[in-house]
């Protein structure tokens, strides 16, 4: 979890590989990113962005690992 106090901004991520099929419930992310703002002043946050996929490792078959990034604006204070 990443982002930013002063932007109120709070990128959440996480990594999964070739073999993997991962769970990714958008409302989740908005309850982790609400608590993080909340935590600096804020009442809430939401999307916005959308999600970035880009391949962490790759061998001769192509990408075998990604990293997934979900930014959230703070809103409310």
């Amino acid at each position: 979890m990443g982002g930013s106090r002063a932007d109120g901004t709070v990128r959440l991520a996480f990594e999964y590989g070739a073999f993997e099929k991962p769970q990714f419930e958008p409302g989740q992310g908005v309850k982790l990113a609400t608590e993080r703002c909340r935590a600096w002043g804020y009442t809430g946050s939401e999307a916005f962005g959308g999600a970035h996929q880009p391949c962490t490792a790759r061998n001769q078959y192509g990408c075998v690992a990604w990293r997934v990034f979900a930014d959230f604006q703070c809103t409310g204070r």
